[in-house]
């Protein structure tokens, strides 16, 4: 990856990169702080593992960026493998100094700072959420709108269950999981029986590893790394508000009291997180959990 990230650095800004550090990654990229000997003298390059999503996260970033409370990189350059000689397809982006909230230690901070970044986070999500999309439900580009969002979501809940059987057929999914996705979608007309009437902007992919922190952790500073940003349903970015240490700094229970939620909203909640974690390990060809996932799917199964 250095040898991609110092020849994207020469294309991108015509210097050289120095002080490659990594900063950490996920399903399909890693992000790497460079300095360089130009304005803007230190950036961050994401190598994505896999094409095409280097632009689309660049686009997203700029949507989310506009309406946002908190900071948002700003987008400087992306670099396509099939545009440019590199191994990868690399986003550069501004760095952001800080501290992930993602893997503080909560119960160390105090009551005002955890209540300050609880309360920061929770008012940052629901700036994306104010926006809505006259066009209908679908991607942040405006193609392929749908008039509901069971209409644009059906077909996204059917290509996962594909997904889940691939995965299933090759011995790394139970018996278990494939019988509650087979109960879940025969349910998805009675988990969906509301109709969600506003196509609101979500990020994807909120959960405090994708959240900085000042140095000091006394306050929110920035947001990062939306995936799948879209015209949705509101409540598809709330599951993620109780992973990693999302609990602790109460963001779910901060967002229900600002925010009134759908009477169907817990079998909802647990239908996106099953969907949306078995999607993630198979698009990422990465080996589920399988107890992990097992433990999901009762969840949902619950609900049905």
């Amino acid at each position: 990856m250095e040898r991609t990230i110092k020849k994207a650095v020469e294309l991108a800004f015509g210097t050289e990169a120095r002080n490659i550090e990594p900063l950490g990654g996920g399903f399909y990229g890693r992000a790497f702080s460079v300095k360089i000997d130009t304005e803007p003298y230190t950036v961050v390059a994401k190598l994505y593992l896999f094409k095409s999503i280097a632009v689309r996260e660049a686009e997203q970033l700029r949507i989310l960026k506009k309406h946002a409370v908190l900071k948002m990189p700003k987008v400087y350059k992306v670099l396509e493998v099939n545009k440019y000689p590199i191994e990868y397809d690399v986003l550069f982006m501004e760095h952001i100094s800080g501290r992930n909230a993602g893997w503080v230690d909560v119960s160390a901070l105090s009551e005002k700072s955890r209540a300050s970044i609880c309360e920061s986070i929770i008012d940052n999500l629901l700036a994306y959420h104010q926006v809505i999309n006259a066009d209908g439900f679908g991607d942040v580009t405006g193609d392929n709108c749908r008039a509901t969002w069971q209409e644009f979501y059906y077909p996204i809940a059917c290509s996962v269950f594909e997904k889940a059987k691939n995965l299933h057929k090759a011995g790394q999914l139970s018996d278990l999981v494939i019988s509650v996705f087979e109960k879940s979608l025969a349910s998805f007309q009675s988990i969906f029986y509301i109709p969600i009437t506003q196509a609101r902007l979500i990020h994807g992919d909120y959960n405090t590893w994708n959240v900085m922190l000042d140095e000091n952790y006394e306050t929110a500073i920035a947001v990062i790394d939306p995936y799948n940003c879209c015209y949705a349903d509101s409540e598809y970015d709330l599951y993620q508000l109780d992973n990693a240490n999302g609990k602790e700094y109460g963001l779910l229970n901060r967002y229900k009291e600002k925010m009134t939620l759908s009477e169907n909203f817990e079998a909802k909640r647990r239908f996106y997180e099953l969907y949306s974690e078995v999607s993630h390990y198979h698009d990422a060809k990465v080996k589920p959990d399988v107890a992990a996932v097992e433990a999901l799917a009762i969840k949902l199964n619950e609900m049905l």
